[in-house]
C-alpha cells in the first residue's frame, strides 16, 4: 500500500506542476522556463504583493484548496507553493478515519 500511495503523490505533484508553472508565468510575467522548483516568487520572479495575493486566489480557484494561513517564510519559492498545494490535496478530509 506504501508504494501505492507514493505514487498518487507522484501524479499530484506532476499535475500540480503542470498546472502551476503556466499559471506563475502569467501572474508574474515571466517566460515558463523561469518557473522552476527553487526560483524564489519576489527575488527571482519578481512578484509583488499583489501577484502573491492573485497567485493565491488563483491556485484556490484551480486547485481547490485554501492557500490562507500559509507561514509566508515558509512558502517563498514555487516549489513550495507546489508542496503546500500538493498537501493540502491529498489530506484526509476532517472526520475521515484512515488506516
Amino acid at each position: 500500500m506504501g508504494t501505492e500511495v507514493n505514487a498518487a503523490v507522484e501524479d499530484e505533484q506532476a499535475g500540480v506542476w503542470a498546472e502551476l508553472r503556466p499559471l506563475c508565468a502569467h501572474i508574474m510575467s515571466v517566460p515558463q522556463e523561469h518557473v522552476v522548483p527553487h526560483a524564489r516568487l519576489v527575488a527571482d520572479l519578481g512578484a509583488d504583493s499583489l501577484d502573491v495575493t492573485e497567485l493565491q486566489v488563483a491556485s484556490e480557484e484551480l486547485f481547490g484548496v485554501s492557500l490562507k494561513g500559509a507561514d509566508p517564510a515558509a512558502v517563498s519559492t514555487v516549489g513550495d507553493v507546489a508542496a503546500l498545494i500538493v498537501k493540502q490535496r491529498t489530506r484526509p478530509a476532517p472526520g475521515v478515519v484512515t488506516g
